[in-house]
């Protein structure tokens, strides 16, 4: 190189490149020799830059759009991590009530039910008696007199019947 010349510029020797002392920031306004086509030229520092963002002006929306999707992913993320921690939470509770209820089935106490009470831990008075109840009623027909008779529980509360003109009639009460 040291006997051509670039586009109308002196000749540098490739010794004297190396030896100049290099630039600490490209300005604006930093003029730079180049050759285009053959002809000696000069560039600015804004020409660079102008290239330079053109050359990957492509890629910046995608950019964008990449860090907007992945924002909206780590939020969603975030959300699923904070559910499923409360879920963990509710099934450990879960497991725990299990395990306390876990072998201790209502029983028959002195005629009512008893229930665990897993905070008190221990057996509970429901109240409710402890005996079979008639759910509904049943009829039979003395064959002797021809009478019909209805047979239900003292505490029966389902529908009434009554007989009219040798019909058995439902007798529905919403009171």
């Amino acid at each position: 190189m040291a006997d051509k010349t670039t586009g109308g510029l002196p000749a540098v020797e490739e010794v004297a490149i190396g030896s100049l002392p290099g630039i600490a920031d490209l300005y604006d306004d930093t003029l730079l020799p180049v050759e285009q086509q053959g002809e000696a030229m000069h560039m600015t520092g804004r020409q660079w830059k102008k290239y330079a963002q053109a050359s990957v002006e492509g890629y910046v929306d995608g950019a964008e759009e990449a860090a907007r999707a992945a924002a909206s992913s780590a939020a969603a993320a975030a959300k699923s991590a904070a559910s499923a921690a409360g879920s963990a939470d509710n099934a450990a509770d879960s497991a725990q009530s299990a395990k306390e209820y876990s072998g201790k089935p209502p029983v028959i106490r002195d005629g009512t039910w008893w229930t665990w009470d897993a905070v008190r831990k221990e057996y509970v008075d429901t109240g409710e008696a402890a005996r079979g109840n008639l759910m509904y009623a049943t009829f039979y027909v003395d064959i002797s007199t021809g009478d019909l008779y209805m047979v239900t529980d003292a505490e029966y509360t389902g529908p009434g019947f009554r007989l009219v003109n040798g019909y058995l009639e439902v007798v529905l009460d919403h009171g």
